[in-house]
């Protein structure tokens, strides 16, 4: 199995190279609203917010919504030719999606020592930690794949409202932070609690649930749509 999800890994990465706006995407947004709050940002944790958002869109867009949009346009067979294997898909589009968390992450963090001067191993470790907690965002993610009367379109839009609602309601007083997930995760990496594991464990035991779910169902047949 290990390299039939190995050669998903690399038929996704030589697609993200060939591909570079969602790439370069990744890194800009977060750059731009950092250079626009840089004078509050006094050390690594501050930028907790920016690591949430980087690895919430990489879950979310390249995980589930890359499979739905793959299974819309037919093209599943195809690589379903690979391994007719919806677990190894699924762990092929998640480890990608983890590099190029990474990536993206390693080179923001590039900038922001550069800039800062701040420990750059604190900031790839609290980083990495961010990537292992959002991991269950990438298995709800698949739930899309359930969804069988939405486009693809239709949710990645809908998503990238959410996303930047979220993302720039961190940087306000709002009281709406407290139901905003980006708020929670950084606050579980940053500040833990006995009781914020205890709900983030039991919040993940449900988006890994439905994520299974998703990846027993998923079919490489396309949907009929009129």
């Amino acid at each position: 199995m290990g390299n039939r999800i190995l050669a998903y890994m690399i038929l996704n990465m030589k697609s993200l190279l060939k591909d570079k706006i969602p790439f370069v995407w990744s890194i800009l947004l977060p750059f731009v609203m950092y250079c626009m709050n840089r004078n509050q940002i006094n050390n690594e944790k501050d930028l907790t917010y920016w690591w949430v958002y980087m690895i919430l869109c990489a879950y979310i867009y390249g995980v589930g919504l890359y499979a739905l949009e793959l299974k819309e346009a037919g093209c599943l067979r195809t690589l379903f030719s690979i391994d007719n294997s919806s677990v190894v898909f699924f762990m092929g589009n998640l480890i990608t999606q983890i590099i190029f968390s990474l990536i993206s992450v390693g080179l923001f963090n590039l900038i922001v020592y550069l800039d800062k001067r701040f420990s750059f191993i604190n900031m790839l470790l609290y980083s990495v930690l961010i990537i292992l907690l959002c991991v269950p965002v990438a298995f709800v993610g698949y739930g899309f794949t359930l969804v069988k009367t939405v486009h693809a379109n239709t949710i990645n839009t809908i998503f990238s409202i959410l996303l930047l609602g979220m993302f720039m309601l961190l940087g306000t007083d709002s009281q709406l932070n407290a139901y905003n997930p980006m708020c929670y995760i950084a606050e579980v990496a940053i500040a833990p609690s006995k009781s914020g594991f205890a709900l983030y464990g039991a919040i993940s035991v449900i988006f890994i649930m439905i994520g299974c779910i998703g990846i027993l169902k998923f079919s490489p047949n396309s949907n009929e749509r009129r």
